[in-house]
């Protein structure tokens, strides 16, 4: 039988004020928190003929001009106006959070597939073994808009619904790697990358030279090319000018993120290398009976227990229907019980091991159970979560309301649909919500 959950601080259900309150007495839950009403609204009259002033905020140029003329125009009320520049004056932690349920403000560009022998891998593998091909995501800067070339006086720079100047950022850039499951191809998580990099994250996936013909590399190796390659992108000539992997800014550092054995080998490089700031395991499966615990195939549990805190911050995203491909005692439950106390951890109802992919194949889909929930719920919810949980550790952004908001806008996406529910969100939150 899987284990307890770890910890259920709201009801499983909507993360809204629908309803939510009556459901929480019922079951004797803290009832969540109903959405916050819209800043600024104060309902006070306001009376005049001409514009009002444009108080220090952060309304541009553009739409200072184009409010002015809607007022003009007998389109906007003075009041509507006034709430709106009082709200953007305000800083941008007493706003809702960012929406990391859509794409982010950077273009993404593909670069050309490149290659990588480890080195520090010897003599665990030797010639071709040792060989990874890699998919290189960066991120394109948006275009400077004219707010930003004149901007108002008082305005306050970054006051755009990412944290802090992101989308206005030419880097260094944190750099993300992303490890996929076992035999699977990295071309298998594209949706992924590309979702990551246009937050304005550099992202490396990388296919292995293995097989189950007798070359399969163990897990010890299998970190030390994640440990590898993060050296390789500081000093490699285009990709060190867009990475900081070590540095003390809030857009250095490594984030990892890993699908299956995938999210194990993450795990295992998480609690090792001070460069990973923080992981997002998918499904992550640790030692079971078809790897079990031996030389060269540690546990990623253990290690993390060992080092007392958990390791860096993870969000840990789990399918309720793995089966006999995350057996409980080595599962994403598991991966949650022992993360850090900061670490969110999300399971998504009726979602099989292989439902995380963007097209998984025949033979996986007949290995692993497949449960009800659709592949596209699956990678939306898992993307939002890596991109949100990213965002606070490199960019800021409120914990708390960082997954509180992510959570209502998937439900909002989600929520009446999934499975033919009408009551319940289609996941259970293990921990992260306080």
């Amino acid at each position: 039988a899987a284990p307890a959950r770890v910890h259920t601080p709201v009801p499983r259900g909507r993360i809204s004020s629908r309803g939510a309150d009556a459901r929480a007495s019922r079951r004797g839950l803290p009832a969540v928190s109903a959405r916050a009403r819209d800043p600024g609204d104060t309902g006070e009259a306001t009376s005049s003929s001409a514009p009002p002033a444009l108080p220090a905020s952060g309304l541009g140029r553009r739409e200072a001009l184009g409010t002015a003329a809607a007022l003009t125009a007998g389109l906007l009320s003075a009041p509507a106006f006034e709430a709106r520049a009082e709200d953007d004056s305000k800083p941008s932690t007493s706003r809702p959070s960012a929406d990391y349920t859509a794409r982010g403000p950077y273009g993404v560009k593909r670069l050309p597939k490149l290659e990588h022998t480890c080195v520090s891998c010897f003599p665990r593998c030797v010639g071709d073994a040792c060989l990874l091909s890699i998919d290189a995501y960066v991120p394109t800067p948006p275009p400077v808009l004219p707010d930003a070339m004149f901007p108002l006086v008082g305005a306050v720079s970054g006051d755009g619904d990412v944290p802090g100047d992101a989308p206005r950022a030419r880097g260094p850039y944190p750099l993300a790697v992303f490890t996929a499951g076992f035999l699977v191809d990295a071309e298998q998580y594209a949706s992924y990358a590309r979702r990551l990099c246009s937050w304005g994250y550099v992202v490396l996936q990388y296919n292995k030279r293995e097989n189950v013909a007798g070359n399969a590399l163990d897990d010890v190796v299998s970190a030390a090319m994640i440990r590898d390659l993060i050296g390789w992108a500081q000093s490699d000539v285009l990709l060190g000018q867009l990475v900081d992997t070590a540095g003390d800014d809030k857009n250095a550092g490594v984030y990892l993120v890993g699908h299956s054995r995938g999210g194990k080998i993450s795990a295992l490089e998480a609690v090792e290398d001070p460069r990973v700031r923080a992981a997002c395991l998918l499904d992550p499966v640790d030692n079971t009976v078809y790897a079990p615990l031996g030389a060269g195939f540690p546990s990623a549990l253990a290690a993390m227990r060992e080092r007392g805190d958990g390791g860096p911050p993870l969000v840990v995203v789990g399918g309720e229907r793995g089966g006999d491909c995350a057996p409980g005692g080595a599962n994403y439950l598991d991966f949650a019980r022992a993360a850090s106390g900061d670490s969110w951890g999300v399971e998504i109802a009726g979602a099989g091991h292989f439902q995380f992919l963007d097209n998984a194949t025949f033979v996986q889909r007949a290995v692993c159970e497949e449960g009800r929930a659709s592949e596209s719920e699956v990678r939306g919810v898992s993307q939002a979560l890596m991109v949100a949980h990213a965002e606070t550790v490199f960019r800021g952004a409120a914990r708390d309301a960082a997954l509180r908001d992510t959570l209502r806008r998937l439900e909002d996406e989600f929520g009446d649909a999934a499975g033919g529910k009408t009551e319940n969100a289609p996941w259970t939150v293990l921990r992260g919500l306080t």
